[in-house]
This record gives structure tokens, sequence and C-alpha cells, in this order.
């Protein structure tokens, strides 16, 4: 066949194509890419990691933070670590009277990568991951020298800090290490912030109340019980919220700290939260993370 007749064909099949109009023409791709994950980890380091309390709770935390990284690490290698803008920070609520964290840990619990890291690729990424562990075993190690414990203050956390942590176009999720119960030694107690039934903390007390009435729930709403709100409002950014290590004192005592919880959480416009008490493998509590990063459906 000459050229010319090739030629001819060719251009009557591009003909073709062009006056069929929208019929043969490829639709725009969708677009499915996913939000980058900034991820929260609040690390309550209170007498609930003390081996007087609990021998091998700081140890399980420290487990659960391992596989926390590595979750986070696979979606950054999704991403083939140069187009990430993912972000993970550890934050340890301060206790009352006691030694805050020294500056030169507090500032590395996170990875927060730059425009230089990105182009420096997995190897860059590898070494702040190794950072990142390194920090949180130096943590642990300084609050067990510290050896003080008065009560992790959470609520302050995210009255004071919570917002400046959160990002507005990235997909924000919160995961809380801690036994649930938001208490602090009597005295410090005695000071905290509180008017009428809601306080800036949970009181074991009425825990204990609760937990022997069966009608607790409705006098919970009715008499206007749960944790002091801080005024903000942070729906605009989309927290999907975890609670694990739950080490309820009572086996009532679950649907009490929940109650308070998720109150609190959904008066400062954080609707989707999960809570899983304390497991014997650490395994279950990472399977339970990886479905919450997933999903972050409430319970």
């Amino acid at each position: 066949m000459s050229k010319f007749k090739v030629a001819n064909i060719v251009f009557i099949v591009f003909s073709i194509l062009i006056t069929s109009g929208t019929s043969c023409t490829a639709p725009p791709p969708e677009n499915n890419q996913r939000k980058p994950s900034n991820i929260i980890v609040i690390l309550d380091t209170s007498d609930r990691v003390s081996k007087a309390k609990s021998l091998n709770q700081a140890r399980t935390d420290i487990e659960i933070a391992n596989g926390i990284v590595d979750l986070f690490e696979q979606r950054v290698r999704q991403d083939l670590y140069i187009r990430s803008h993912h972000r993970i920070a550890f934050v340890v609520p301060e206790q009352p009277d006691t030694a805050p964290i020294p500056q030169e840990i507090a500032e590395k619990l996170m990875i927060s990568p730059t425009d230089e890291d990105r182009l420096r690729g997995a190897p860059r990424f590898r070494e702040m991951r190794k950072e990142l562990l390194r920090t949180i075993d130096q943590l642990y190690q300084f609050i067990e020298k510290r050896g003080t414990f008065t009560g992790a203050d959470i609520w302050d956390w995210f009255r004071g800090s919570g917002e400046a942590y959160l990002k507005m176009d990235m997909q924000n999720y919160i995961i809380c290490l801690t036994d649930g119960y938001l208490d602090f030694n009597r005295s410090i107690q005695m000071i905290r912030p509180k008017r009428g039934n809601k306080t800036s903390y949970i009181p074991y007390h009425q825990i204990v109340r609760f937990r022997n009435d069966p009608n607790w729930g409705k006098k919970f709403e009715n008499e206007g019980h749960g944790l002091l709100e801080i005024g903000e409002d942070f729906s605009a950014y989309d927290v999907k919220f975890l609670m694990v290590e739950i080490a309820h004192r009572h086996m009532l005592d679950l649907d009490i700290i929940k109650a308070y919880w998720k109150q609190w959480l959904s008066s400062m416009g954080i609707t989707k939260s999960q809570f899983l008490r304390k497991q014997p493998d650490s395994q279950i509590v990472k399977e339970r993370i990886t479905e919450f990063l997933k999903n972050g459906t409430e319970d």
C-alpha cells in the first residue's frame, strides 16, 4: 500500500473520531485522592504508667506508639515518600505540680516533613522515624525517673493546644492512650474549674454513685453532669477520635466513662468517636487503630 493511501486512511479515521462528538471522548478522571492524614496521639503519662500501679503499661504504650508509626509509614510509602504530606505528632498533656517534659524531647515527638525532607525521599523518612521512636523511649524513661504522678490534664490540652495541632486541609485523627478516668490528686481537684455538676475532671465518687444506680443515664442528663465545656468548636476540622487502653476499675464503668467523653467531645464538634478498653494483646489494639485510620466511624 502506498504512503499516499495510508495517509488518507489515517485522515479519515481521525475525522470520524472528531465528528463523532463526546461519545468517543474519554471521561475526565475522577478525583479520588484522599486528604493527607494528620495523626495526633495523646499520651496519658499519669500514674497509669507507673510501675507501682501497672508494671508493663509503659512498655505497652511504647508498643502501641510503634504500631501507630508503622501505620503512618504505610501511608507515606503509598505516596512514594516524595509526594507525602502526612503528619504525625505525639503530645503529652501536662501534670500539675510536676516537672514539665524537657523541650529537647517535646519538640522531637513528631514527623512533619518539609519540602526538603520529601525531596530526600525514603532515606530521610527513615531518619525521622528512627529519631521519633528513640524520642518516645526517652520520654518514658524521663517519666519513670521523674516518678511524680498527679494526673494528666487532657482537658486543658484540648482547651489550650488542641486547635494548634489540627489542620484544616487534612484529615485529623486523634488517638488517646488513657485509662479514661481523667482524675487528679485530691488537692488538685479541689481547685479545678467547675460549674454546677460540670467539672474539668471526672469525679470518681460520682462514677461510684452512677455504677450503683440503674437509672444513672437519666440522672447524668437531667442533673447536668459532664465535663466542663471549653468553648471551642472543632467541627470545621473534621476530627475523628479514638480512645484506647481504657482500664475500667469496675465492669459498669466503661459506659459511664464513654458518656462523659462523648458528651464533651460533641460539645467541641467532635462527633465521630470510638472507645476501646484495655486489651491483653497490643496487636488487637493495632488492628483497631488500623480500622480507625481507614474508616473512623462512630461507636
